[in-house]
C-alpha cells in the first residue's frame, strides 16, 4: 500500500468565502476529511511544498484578480513539488471567457465551481472532486498528536483519587494516554471501561466513556489505547474533531515560519496574456476557416 492511499491527501481552501468556510468545511470534517484553509496566497506554496499531492481550491473572487490568479495557478507548473497539487477553482463571478482560459490553459480537477448555487450543490461538487482523486485514502479517522498540548489530558476517578492521563494522540474515536506511576501498579488490562472521564482539550472540557482497547509497554512507560463507547455524543466528537482540525492547522504553520513569504506580484506574469492571445488566434483561425467554399466547420 503506497502512503498517499494509505494516508489519503491534504485539502487546502484558499481564502474560501464564508458560507464553505462555515457550512461546507466542518461538514468536510465531520466526515473524516482532513481540511486545512489559508488565509493567504503569500503561504500557499510554501505549505504545498511541504505537503505535495494535495487538493487546493482557490477561492478566485478575491485578494487578486482573475488573470493573477491564472498567473498563479500556471506558476505551479515550474515547480516539481508544486506540479503534484490538485487544483481546483471556486467562483461566483468568473467570466465565461475567463472560464475557457482556465479550462484550455490549465489541468483542473474538475470544473470551475460557482458557489452561487447554493451550499448543497457546491459540497457535492467539492465531495465529487475528493472522491473522484481519493483525497480519504483507506484512513478511516483524522489523527492528531498532542503529546507536546499540556492541556491535552484525560481525568479520571479511580478508587480514591483522581489520576491525570496524559494525552498523546487523539481522533473523534478514541486516543493513546499515558498512564502515571500510581495506575501501572494496579491491575487494568484490555477491556476494562473507564466511566466518567474528563477530558480537557485547550480551553473545553467534556465529559467521556472510553474503553481500553490496548495497553503497550514502551521505554518510557505504559500507555493505554482507549476508544469511546459507540453512544459518544454527536457533540462531543465534533467538539474533538475541532480540536484536531486546529491542532493540525498549527503544526502544519510551524512548519513554514521560517520560510519567506510569497512576494511574487502575479499580475505581472505574462501567462495570462499569452492564453488570451493564443485563444484569440485560434478563435480567428477558426473563423477564417469556416468561410472556405466547402468547408464543414
Amino acid at each position: 500500500m503506497s502512503e498517499m492511499s494509505a494516508q489519503g491527501r491534504k485539502i487546502f481552501f484558499l481564502n474560501p468565502p464564508y458560507s464553505i468556510k462555515m457550512e461546507i468545511i466542518p461538514k468536510l470534517q465531520k466526515y473524516e476529511y482532513e481540511v486545512y484553509t489559508i488565509d493567504s496566497y503569500r503561504d500557499t506554496k510554501n505549505l504545498l511544498r511541504k505537503n505535495p499531492n494535495s487538493i487546493l481550491f482557490i477561492n478566485l473572487d478575491s485578494q487578486m484578480q482573475t488573470p493573477a490568479w491564472f498567473n498563479f495557478v500556471r506558476s505551479f507548473d515550474r515547480e516539481d513539488a508544486l506540479a503534484t497539487t490538485l487544483i481546483s477553482i471556486l467562483s461566483e463571478r468568473i467570466k465565461e471567457a475567463d472560464k475557457e482560459v482556465f479550462k484550455k490553459f490549465t489541468t483542473l480537477a474538475g470544473d470551475i465551481i460557482d458557489y452561487s448555487e447554493g451550499t448543497e450543490r457546491t459540497y457535492a461538487a467539492i465531495l465529487n472532486i475528493l472522491e473522484t482523486n481519493d483525497a480519504k485514502g483507506r484512513r478511516q479517522y483524522v489523527r492528531a498528536t498532542v503529546d507536546h498540548d499540556n492541556d491535552a489530558s484525560l481525568f479520571w476517578n479511580h478508587g480514591s483519587k483522581m489520576h491525570l492521563l496524559k494525552l498523546l494522540d487523539i481522533s473523534s474515536v478514541g486516543m493513546a494516554v499515558k498512564v502515571p506511576p500510581a495506575l501501572e501498579s494496579q491491575i487494568i488490562a484490555k477491556n476494562f471501561l473507564l466511566s466518567d472521564a474528563t477530558m480537557r482539550l485547550g480551553t473545553k472540557q467534556v465529559v467521556v466513556e472510553a474503553v481500553i482497547y490496548g495497553v503497550k509497554q514502551t521505554p518510557a512507560g505504559t500507555i493505554w489505547i482507549l476508544l469511546l463507547l459507540p453512544q459518544t455524543p454527536a457533540s462531543i466528537k465534533d467538539e474533538i474533531r475541532a480540536y484536531v482540525s486546529k491542532t493540525l492547522e498549527n503544526q502544519l504553520i510551524v512548519t513554514i515560519n521560517a520560510e519567506r513569504k510569497d512576494e511574487q506580484d502575479y499580475s505581472l506574469l505574462n501567462y495570462y496574456n499569452l492564453a488570451t492571445k493564443t485563444k484569440s488566434k485560434t478563435k480567428t483561425s477558426m473563423s477564417l476557416f469556416s468561410k472556405i467554399p466547402g468547408s464543414n466547420v
